[in-house]
């Protein structure tokens, strides 16, 4: 069987992490091809990392996109969706693939022409929660078309499927994991630290909620100031520092998000804050912490940064309602999303509470086992294609 899989470019997300568990999980059972949406600087970087793939091509293909971190323009929708997958198609038939496997919802545009100038079976793979559903233009247009022409919807938990009716076109497959990376490095021996570590990572955008956690760490330091007890806080993805006469210019007249980040850490005097830089070491770093926090202001409770915490033994903190992942004070919280009462009150339970933390810890674990472990994956998804 030949599989064709289209990214949307390769990047540092959890969408490429999962992407490349996913044909860990494949191996060599069947024959895996990748299309890439051109991005020269991070595909040439991190393609390396896709041993299972027999070939990487990289193409120029406009997009539809509509998630929590954007929505295209109407009038880049517009002239998106008359785009022809001329090359797609052409390798399609070359190769005799037999599932093409879109590997997220942004690409709704081509999905017709694939089914009309094919024979190949189409699998669209939902990463993301559409924000507005039927009642939106884009929205309606990414539905409609994945319902029409594709022939199966698989969704990483039931929010991804909300707009969407039950049907034998849709199936839940949680994100692989590859345990074998997290659990050696539960085995190794660190000496106890005196200080309790919590922490995020998450790209360097608006909506994942750093500003959130910055406000929520000044108050638990003014919460803590007359307690005897040591606490660190920690942001894994910040963006490198550029020291040049242009990098510290770009600051200084720049208003990006970085320097509203900056900014607020300086205006709550935090001395406690651990700024740790873009990392392939996520897993190593993440170990570190003693509670992990998802802070994102679209109230998306999962990620792959939660299932790697929770493989980590890590209790966490997240925002939103579903319990598909998290459930609530059995291996985390779950709080409104940007709501900082909430998120003091939760981190401010877990630092006071070790036994807490480790029952939380071990339940997260034993859960995302069940959910995520990377062979059961695998004969998963290999039945999906062989159905």
């Amino acid at each position: 069987m030949k599989v064709l899989f289209l990214q949307h470019g390769l990047g540092y997300g959890g969408a490429t992490k999962s992407l490349l568990v996913m044909q860990q999980a494949l191996g060599n059972k069947v024959e895996m091809h990748m299309v890439l949406k051109r991005n020269k600087r991070l595909n040439k970087v991190l393609s390396k990392q896709f041993i299972h793939s027999k070939s990487i091509t990289e193409i120029d293909i406009p997009g539809v996109y509509s998630y929590s971190e954007g929505t295209i323009s109407f009038t880049e929708f517009e002239n998106n969706i008359t785009y022809y997958p001329t090359k797609i198609i052409e390798f399609i038939k070359r190769e005799k693939i037999d599932i093409f496997h879109i590997n997220t919802s942004v690409f709704s545009n081509i999905l017709r022409d694939i089914k009309e100038k094919t024979t190949c079976k189409i699998i669209v793979h939902f990463r993301e929660m559409l924000p507005f559903g039927p009642s939106h233009k884009i929205d309606e247009y990414i539905i409609k078309n994945t319902l029409k022409y594709a022939d199966k919807i698989i969704a990483i938990s039931p929010n991804e499927l909300r707009f969407f009716p039950e049907s034998n076109k849709t199936s839940i497959l949680s994100n692989p994991h590859d345990f074998n990376l997290t659990d050696l490095i539960l085995k190794k021996t660190r000496k106890k630290s005196k200080s309790i570590k919590i922490g995020m990572c998450a790209n360097f955008v608006l909506i994942k909620g750093h500003l959130v956690f910055i406000e929520a760490i000044k108050r638990i330091n003014d919460i803590l100031i007359n307690k005897n007890i040591e606490v660190e806080f920690c942001i894994i993805g910040y963006p490198h520092r550029d020291t040049s006469i242009k990098g510290i210019l770009k600051w200084i007249f720049n208003r990006s998000y970085k320097k509203k980040v900056d900014t607020l850490i300086l205006k709550n005097s935090i001395k406690n804050l651990q700024l740790v830089p873009f990392t392939f070491n996520v897993l190593e770093e993440v170990s570190l912490l003693d509670v992990y926090v998802r802070p994102d202001l679209s109230g998306n409770p999962w990620g792959r940064d939660i299932i790697e915490a929770m493989a980590l033994k890590k209790p966490v903190i997240a925002t939103g309602s579903s319990t598909f992942y998290v459930k609530d004070r059995v291996n985390g919280f779950l709080i409104e999303a940007g709501n900082i009462e909430q998120l003091v009150s939760k981190i401010t339970t877990l630092i006071f509470d070790e036994q807490l933390r480790s029952e939380m810890g071990h339940n997260g674990y034993k859960m995302i086992k069940e959910f995520c472990d990377m062979e059961r994956y695998g004969d998963k998804l290999l039945k999906i294609y062989f159905n």
